[in-house]
């Protein structure tokens, strides 16, 4: 049994100014420090066979601090990105909301539908994800995975495990910064997930 477990990286500044980050980043916020530790105190007791990240400054920093002491094998590879934005990269999602609402709507309500130039389509997107959990699968028939990575990447992947179609990935639980997912594959490669967008771990942003 291949017990893979998924966690979005911590809170970042652009996160909390609500801009688009995409491929571009920023730096995690002290919220965000503290409940990647929380993430990590929560899998403490979990012996980690591989982890994989993105190769974002974000990813790497909050992988740093779950991990903490423990030294498991890292893959760091682009195939665990986010999905690629474009010109909206760094921009507030209110200004994109004012300057281009015709496409900021189509993105949330018909991703099939959008296309905008300089950016990943889903259908692009999806098969990098599907790419990206082929690789893992392929390399793990059991044990425990950690994949540190994206909002958009981990509704991507889940919407792939339950054999859903493009159009229905915002139809999911809201991935918070440091939550935990948790998908279990049998030896024939059936998929059960156990937690999702899980963040029990948490502290409150009312608490800073």
């Amino acid at each position: 049994m291949l017990h893979l477990y998924i966690a979005r990286h911590g809170q970042t500044q652009w996160n909390v100014e609500k801009r688009m980050q995409g491929w571009m980043d920023s730096d995690l916020t002290e919220l965000g420090l503290y409940n990647a530790c929380a993430l990590g105190e929560r899998l403490k007791d979990i012996e980690l066979n591989q982890v994989y990240i993105s190769p974002s400054k974000r990813t790497e920093e909050t992988a740093k601090n779950v991990l903490g002491s423990r030294r498991p094998p890292l893959v760091i590879d682009h195939m665990f990105r986010e999905m690629s934005l474009g010109s909206w990269e760094g921009k507030k999602q209110e200004d994109i909301e004012r300057d281009e609402p015709d496409l900021f709507r189509t993105y949330f309500h018909y991703p099939e539908a959008y296309r905008q130039q300089g950016s990943e389509t889903f259908f692009d997107f999806e098969n990098r994800v599907r790419l990206a959990l082929q690789t893992i699968l392929d390399s793990h028939a059991s044990g425990n995975v950690l994949l540190v990575t994206h909002s958009v990447f981990i509704l991507m992947l889940l919407n792939i495990i339950k054999g859903r179609r493009i159009n229905d990935i915002w139809n999911s639980a809201y991935i918070h910064d440091t939550s935990l997912s948790l998908v279990e594959f049998d030896e024939n490669g059936t998929a059960e997930i156990i937690i999702e967008g899980d963040g029990k771990h948490r502290k409150p942003i009312s608490a800073f």
